[in-house]
């Protein structure tokens, strides 16, 4: 099949920047704490940025610094970038573990105790200290947010109930295409929490996850760093960066890593190289231009089926297998479950290849309009194939051990982005007491995507396509017991031709109003105009095709071009937000908030859509929420969130080919600790309650089975408890060393049983997962540390995409990282 690759390149102009206020934290009698940079303190008069009084904390020394990164940095690049500005947005006030702004989550930086909303933010010393190099690792100790199995194929989770392939933004612009993500570029992961949608447009609604990239400063950064270990891990880094002149800084960071995994086949090849250029013509004005590729090659794995009341009784009614739920099988955690003929990554394996350009404007005027103008084009080619467990586990038949299915299927799903933001701030003061800080912006962008999926053809060889596999098995029975079976295969049943190009305009206008130095008023709202063209058509073909029509690519083509549907979907929607923040004392904060999203009945990937699709509304979320943060010392920020999501038209998971369309309801709460505890202790710490469940389903009854209902089932992913605690302590002094010498770090990541899937017939069991970590500094330049997973070797499921295709945990693991600074 060949790939389908987009063409076309548009520049539109672009997207705001945030003004930042730097403030210094008071000294200790021995030595200051670092100067660190916080969003604009809503404190001021207008264009005056005065420092906010910092409450008096015991100093840490500077040599305390974990010794796997250097210490605090302003990001001033020695001068290239004014004091008191975060280039390109995203965190500041960065001290260790704790961030005290962010420019995300209202497109104008802003202190996180101002912020109406549920945020972790995820530094980059917390990612390097948990040796977290993908997304799924930062992603695990997140509260309230669960990693899926993703199909062996692509970042996946489900936030407060929700769960979602394209909630994920880089810099605050949409990267939705469904891959695997490294962090090897990425200064910090900011997880927002809740609808979003005037900050991000559609979908978001159980919250959104931003990766900020690492930018050209100006700061000299020379960093090799290699890791190696279990599973045959070999990986290797480099950070290169510098101010070239007063107006120009580069900055290059490179990825190479090949490992093996604990799955039996498992094998993975991923490289990336990503230079960044910022030019300064003016004090205040900074354009910056990226280019990143990235290629990501592995084995695609599916995990494992479970065995039920139907593994022993077949035919039992899937209606009543959830008062009876099954488990995932009871086989080695190594197992896998698929057709391993001729090699097993000739026919389960995930591609991709990520070119993206990135170009940002950044201007403050010289009467305080701050001006941001962000453009981003992407292509990303991606492609897999798998063959995984079927719908049946039959244990008394076929041979000793009982036999199961295996399918499979080759999808092809390239994607073209084009976004521009255009962003507009100002600052001004209408009375002494009264101060505003108005946004006002435009988002613009085009998204061309295609879906091509063929069915396997068992017992055969031919390469050319089989309509409806000419005679040969889509599916084949294997023992049980020996599941990687030797069975020649060839991806030639088509059964999906579907092409979309989507153009989207927005416009949004948003407020945050310090009404008095103890209340502050968010209020926003954004319109979108959502336009569809789908295109294409499914198989098999419909009566009276011939069943026996062999076709290759040219005839394929023609037969779709034949089948051909054209649908034009359109969606106007505005999307509210208001938040109200009370602060009785300068450190604590309460806040209200209720914000609304949607998602239009093409889904988040919009590559499903029928004509009786297209006349559903599109799907709702509205989210009402209150919270607390606390900011107990600069250094450490306690948070406290209780919600209630409402979602209308969601697709739940009933198997790896069908949903159902419900309207659910997720209540919950959470709680979070992070920061430095002492100036010897840091700590990240979250806990997070939910119930997910159906309120009513669009499933007509079956007459074959009728005890098949979806009202009052739990949401698939969603564990009741979930629960992460890490640490890193200082324990240099114990052996007589300087500080900053010596370090341990140790975690608990705990989820509690949740449903595989909407029919609530299989519970994946809850675990505790216990994580420890050394930190060795080698020499002033030379940094080592042994991270191991899985500690005390728990056998558990890290996630699961349906009843038969749930992924085992890691056994323990060790890596050691050397990290080299020149």
């Amino acid at each position: 099949m060949r790939s389908k690759v987009y063409n076309g390149y548009g520049f539109r102009l672009c997207a705001s920047t945030a003004a930042l206020i730097s403030f210094a934290h008071s000294a200790s009698a021995q030595q200051a704490l670092p100067t660190i940079e916080v969003g604009h303190a809503r404190k001021t008069v207008a264009h005056v940025q005065a420092p906010r009084p910092a409450r008096p904390v015991n100093a840490a020394p500077a040599a305390a610094a974990p010794a796997t990164s250097a210490a605090p940095s302003s990001g001033q690049g020695d001068g290239f970038v004014p004091a008191g500005m975060t280039l390109g947005g995203g965190p500041s006030g960065v001290v260790g573990y704790v961030a005290r702004g962010t420019s995300t989550a209202t497109k104008t930086n802003t202190p996180i105790i101002d912020i109406p909303q549920s945020i972790t933010i995820l530094t980059k010393q917390q990612l390097q200290d948990r040796a977290s190099f993908s997304l799924q690792q930062a992603l695990t100790y997140v509260p309230g947010v669960t990693v899926t199995a993703g199909e062996g194929n692509k970042d996946q989770m489900t936030i407060r109930g929700q769960s979602t392939s394209a909630d994920f933004f880089k810099d605050g612009v949409r990267d939705d295409a469904e891959y695997y993500r490294d962090l090897y570029n990425i200064q910090a992961v900011e997880v927002l929490k809740g609808p979003s949608a005037l900050t991000f447009g559609r979908g978001g609604g159980g919250g959104i996850v931003n990766r900020v990239t690492k930018k050209a400063d100006g700061e000299t950064i020379r960093d090799i760093e290699a890791s190696s270990g279990s599973f045959g891990r070999k990986r290797v880094t480099v950070d290169l960066g510098q101010a070239l002149s007063d107006t120009l800084a580069v900055r290059l960071n490179a990825l190479y890593e090949q490992s093996y995994g604990f799955r039996n086949f498992f094998k993975m090849e991923r490289y990336g190289v990503n230079p960044t250029l910022t030019w300064k013509p003016l004090e205040k004005t900074f354009v910056t231009l990226s280019y990143e590729h990235y290629h990501d090659r592995r084995m695609n794995d599916r995990g494992i089926p479970s065995l039920g009341v139907g593994s022993f009784v077949e035919g039992f009614p899937a209606g009543l297998a959830a008062y009876i739920p099954g488990y995932p099988a009871k086989t080695p955690n190594y197992t896998f479950f698929g057709d391993v003929w001729p090699s097993p990554t000739t026919n389960n394996y995930a591609r991709v290849d990520v070119n993206s350009v990135d170009l940002n404007m950044e201007h403050k005027t010289d009467f305080g309009l701050e001006i941001r103008n962000h453009t981003v084009f992407a292509n990303y080619q991606k492609r897999y194939a798998n063959t995984f467990p079927g719908e049946n586990v039959l244990l008394f038949e076929g041979p000793p051990g009982g036999q199961m299915e295996i399918e499979g299927y080759v999808h092809n799903t390239p994607r073209r982005n084009v976004f521009n933001q255009t962003d507009l701030v100002y600052r001004f003061q209408m009375t002494p007491e009264i101060k505003h800080t108005l946004l006002a912006g435009s988002e613009i962008g085009n998204q061309r995507s295609a879906s091509e999926r063929n069915l396997s053809c068992f017992g055969t060889q031919q390469t050319n396509y089989l309509i409806n596999c000419d005679g040969s098995a889509t599916v084949v029975d294997a023992p049980f017991l020996a599941p990687s079976i030797l069975n020649p295969i060839a991806y030639g049943d088509p059964r999906e031709r579907r092409y979309t190009d989507l153009n989207v305009a927005s416009g949004y206008v948003q407020d945050q109003i310090e009404v008095t130095k103890y209340v502050d008023i968010l209020a926003g709202v954004r319109f979108d105009h959502f336009d569809l063209t789908f295109r294409g058509a499914d198989f098999p073909l419909p009566p009276g095709a011939d069943p026996n029509a062999q076709a290759t690519e040219q005839a394929e083509g023609e037969i779709v071009d034949s089948l051909n549907q054209t649908i034009h979907s359109v969606t106007n929607k505005w999307s509210p937000r208001l938040g109200v923040v009370f602060k009785p004392i300068q450190d604590l904060s309460y806040y209200f908030a209720y914000s609304r999203s949607f998602l239009p009945a093409s889904s988040d990937q919009f590559v499903v859509l029928t004509p009786s699709l297209a006349a559903l509304q599109p799907q709702g979320f509205e989210n009402l929420e209150v919270g607390m943060k606390y900011q107990i010392t600069p250094r450490l920020l306690l948070t406290g969130a209780l919600y209630q999501l409402n979602r209308s038209n969601q697709p739940v998971t009933v198997n790896a080919f069908n949903a159902v369309a419900a309207n659910t309801r997720t209540r919950g709460g959470e709680i979070g600790l992070v920061g430095y505890v002492t100036d010897l202790w840091q700590v990240s710490l979250g806990y997070g309650l939910q119930s997910a469940r159906v309120l009513n389903a669009n499933a007509a009854p079956d007459p074959v089975d009728p005890w098949l209902t979806y009202a009052g089932k739990v949401t698939p992913n969603v564990p009741r408890n979930t629960f992460s605690f890490w640490n890193r302590y200082d324990v240099s002094s114990v052996f007589d060393a300087e500080p900053g010498v010596l370090g341990v770090g140790a975690g608990v990541v705990y989820n509690a049983k949740f449903y595989a899937a909407i029919d609530n017939a299989v519970i994946v069991p809850g675990y505790a997962r216990v994580d420890a970590a050394a930190y060795l500094k080698l020499s002033k330049t030379v940094t080592a540390q042994l991270n191991i997973e899985n500690l005390l070797g728990a056998n558990y499921y890290a996630g699961a995409t349906n009843n038969n295709n749930i992924m085992p945990g890691a056994p323990r693991s060790a890596f050691v990282t050397v990290n080299a600074k020149f």
